[in-house]
């Protein structure tokens, strides 16, 4: 999947649910967010609704538990074909849990299984306990928090598991890599290891690291301004590998050439020397 389509994405995710949103809040033309629009319906990605709006269609996952009594993700997710926003208990839940209309629920919820049901996660994140929805999206670990108790996720020992699921995210050496974001009210928080970076953009955030479960970050603000921050990110790390080190720039929108400006700040600091 190209980064346009990516993009387009994670802005139906975020709530964009008509091609104007999806315009307004990406700043792509109209053409590239159509023509995205159009390989995702095909590929399945994407739905459109009954109210015509578009919609997340990721396959239904297999499950290796049931919900129980557990309703917390009729809760916390927006469903639009109920006209049930996010952060609202659905009306068609029953006491004790389970739901009067299962049989002809929404694609919405039929599609739906969180990570708890498929088997990602240990028995101490049954969802209605910890009072967080952890799902898997395209190319992120959604961590949907309950506003009941929205401070949940940054507690022991649920903290430290994200920031675990973060790094296996980031340096998965099989199959897709995956963002693990945290999503609470309209509060969203991408996790590094343990680096929080608060109100991660659309277009993406490059990153080097600092210790083993640190980092440092830059927010982009178009893909663009993404491509440069990820090619000087490639040109730090070579520098690394050839001199053992290299300083780490404050500057968040950097031009080429990139190199000759890391080894001179590198050499003002003091971290390398070059002869």
């Amino acid at each position: 999947m190209d980064q346009v389509a990516l993009v387009v994405v994670r802005a139906v995710e975020s709530g964009a649910t008509t091609t104007k949103d999806i315009i307004g809040v990406t700043r792509l033309s109209r053409l590239k967010v159509e023509r995205a629009l159009s390989t995702l319906e095909k590929q399945k990605l994407l739905l459109r609704e009954r109210q015509g709006l578009w919609a997340l269609g990721f396959p239904v996952a297999p499950t290796v538990r049931q919900c129980g009594s557990c309703t917390l993700c009729c809760k916390v997710l927006e469903v639009t074909d109920l006209g049930k926003p996010v952060n609202t208990v659905c009306s068609h839940i029953l006491a004790g849990g389970g739901c009067e209309i299962y049989h002809e629920r929404p694609r919405q919820c039929r599609s739906f299984s969180c990570a708890w049901l498929q088997g990602h996660l240990d028995d101490d994140w049954f969802p209605e306990t910890t009072g967080m929805v952890p799902h898997f999206g395209l190319d992120a670990l959604n961590v949907q928090v309950d506003l009941d108790d929205p401070d949940r996720w940054r507690e022991e020992p649920y903290f430290s598991k994200l920031c675990e699921l973060s790094l296996k995210g980031l340096r998965v050496s099989e199959g897709r890599p995956y963002a693990t974001l945290v999503i609470v009210g309209q509060d969203r928080y991408l996790l590094l290891g343990r680096t929080i970076v608060p109100d991660p953009t659309l277009f993406g955030t490059a990153f080097v690291p600092v210790t083993l479960d640190t980092f440092r970050y830059w927010k982009a603000t178009s893909l663009e301004h993404l491509q440069r921050l990820n090619d000087r990110v490639v040109e730090i790390q070579r520098i690394q590998q050839e001199f053992g080190h290299c300083a780490i720039p404050d500057n968040d929108d950097p031009s080429p050439p990139y190199r000759p400006a890391l080894l001179q700040r590198s050499k003002e600091l003091g971290v390398i020397r070059t002869t």
